[in-house]
């Protein structure tokens, strides 16, 4: 006993040298002043040590033994060799007369999934089109295909129906109607290692005849009305800016003018009331410094939204930020929204101007909406990724009625949330499907100024559904009858003056109609 005491008061003893030890060099090397992810680069910056000739920079791969990364003179350095998904280690250490003096360790996570690293496939959307039931999802790093797995139970058991090597699959053989079918996915890398199941999505296949007399027969069958829509004119070019090629969103301004984002040319086009071209603003955004971009350029323009004073906002997915602009197509400002490094780069995918300047926006990169003001602040915001209330998975188009209610657009959870101008959470509306009320992926969402109901755009199912405030469907369209125009992966819309205006992406077009 007396043996194993003095043993420990040795270790004890030794602990506190070390830790003494340790506490001495970290304080005799230099003092951090940061170290932090930023525009894909590890910033890292330290105070002067006094006597120091130079620094070596050392860093650790998760978890790994240091290595120096590099040698300097200065105060700062950025790493700009680093990959998605990995933890870093550093420290500094300055080079002196008697010897290196080693800094602190600081420790900085950088985003994302890990290159090789395998997650089973997510954002899985599914619908029914005519005798085929479609999935689609999203890509997965280093995946070089996709296998495909349905059941007839939930949760299994499933049996391989195909697989594919783009993100979409067409199911059609096998399937009967009126049965609901369960799906689950995986990827395979090249080496043919499979992921584990993705999460469960399912779809009933149409109805059976006896489930159409039944319908058919119920006095609680929803009759959704007839919209009248007289087909005006389709716009496709743009002057000398030639065909435009996937459009997302329209606004009009007080004058009757028309606003177009021109996705994939980089542009915003403006027309008159009747569709004569007046003038294009815009211009394509250096690759590769998207974060740094020049004033007035753009990577992907993709939602707008039009204030009082007919300043013209428009959302940049790819650029991360909102311009502000005249409605002859000056550029006034940017408005970007600070994230941390824990967060994915700020995405906005829609956007509304409110009566008093401050902004309601989604951002599809951190599943949530938020109201800013003219700076950027952020005022509130609600979200993480999920499927509760107040959960998103990259929600898309917002919309702020007259009565105040905020309505978002859910597009993975194929649903509507509504909020207060506080944030709370009111009621949600819409699921997946294929009948009225269900969505495959919806897109935008506006309120009709003629009686407040809410139109939403759907880019999977080719519909646009009507629904009250509260969220009963009244009317779907899907064709229109004086005109050969289909809807094809519809997306912004705008009602004014009696007018519906519908952007058609995959067409290249927008359609203008009269309502009524």
């Amino acid at each position: 006993m007396k043996n194993r005491s003095i043993f420990k008061i040795g270790i004890t003893t030794l602990l506190l040298l070390v830790c003494f030890v340790s506490f001495a060099t970290a304080a005799n090397g230099p003092s951090w002043i940061g170290a932090f992810f930023v525009k894909g680069k590890v910033g890292l910056k330290w105070k002067t040590l006094e006597g120091s000739t130079a620094y070596k920079i050392y860093r650790s791969t998760d978890g790994g033994e240091f290595t120096v990364l590099k040698s300097t003179d200065k105060t700062q350095y950025f790493d700009a060799d680093i990959s998605s998904g990995t933890v870093y280690r550093y420290k500094i250490a300055a080079v002196t007369a008697s010897g290196e003096l080693e800094s602190s360790e600081k420790t900085v996570s950088i985003p994302g999934v890990k290159a090789g690293d395998f997650n089973a496939p997510s954002g899985l959307g599914i619908r029914v089109d005519r005798n085929k039931i479609f999935l689609s999802w999203d890509q997965v790093n280093g995946a070089m295909a996709y296998n495909i797995y349905r059941g007839i139970t939930p949760g299994g058991e499933y049996e391989l129906v195909g697989s594919a090597q783009a993100t979409k699959y067409a199911d059609k053989e096998g399937i009967t109607k009126g049965k609901t079918y369960y799906y689950v996915l995986t990827a395979l890398n090249e080496d043919f290692e499979e992921t584990k199941y993705s999460a469960e999505v399912s779809i009933k296949f149409g109805i059976s005849l006896e489930e159409q007399k039944a319908l058919e027969a119920s006095e609680n069958n929803i009759v959704l009305e007839d919209i009248k829509l007289t087909f005006l004119f389709d716009i496709k070019t743009a002057g000398h800016a030639g065909d435009m090629n996937q459009p997302t969103d329209v606004v009009i301004d007080s004058k009757s003018n028309i606003y177009i984002s021109d996705a994939l040319n980089q542009r915003i086009h403006c027309y008159d009331n009747s569709g004569k071209f007046l003038y294009s603003f815009g211009e394509k955004s250096e690759p590769g410094k998207e974060d740094e971009a020049a004033e007035g350029s753009f990577s992907y323009p993709f939602a707008m939204a039009i204030d009082k004073s007919d300043k013209i906002y428009v959302s940049d997915i790819l650029n991360h930020d909102i311009q502000v602009f005249s409605p002859d197509g000056k550029f006034i400002k940017r408005i970007r929204i600070n994230t941390t490094p824990e967060q994915e780069k700020f995405r906005p995918n829609g956007l509304k101007v409110l009566p008093d300047g401050n902004l309601i926006v989604t951002d599809a990169g951190n599943h949530r909406f938020m109201k800013i003001d003219q700076t950027g602040k952020i005022l509130f915001e609600v979200g993480s990724r999920g499927a509760e209330d107040s959960q998103f998975i990259f929600p898309d188009g917002i919309s702020v009625s007259k009565d105040n209610i905020i309505s978002v657009v859910d597009v993975i959870n194929c649903r509507i949330q509504q909020f207060d101008m506080n944030g709370k959470f009111i009621r949600k509306f819409g699921e997946p499907g294929q009948s009225a009320g269900t969505f495959g992926r919806p897109k935008a969402i506006i309120e009709s100024p003629i009686d407040n109901r809410l139109w939403v755009s759907d880019g999977l199912g080719n519909i646009v559904q009507i629904f009250s405030p509260e969220g009963v469907v009244k009317a779907a369209i899907t064709k229109f009858e004086d005109t050969d125009n289909i809807l094809m992966t519809p997306r912004g819309m705008f009602i004014k003056d009696g007018r519906f205006y519908i952007v058609n992406r995959v067409p290249h077009q927008l359609l203008v109609f009269k309502i009524g």
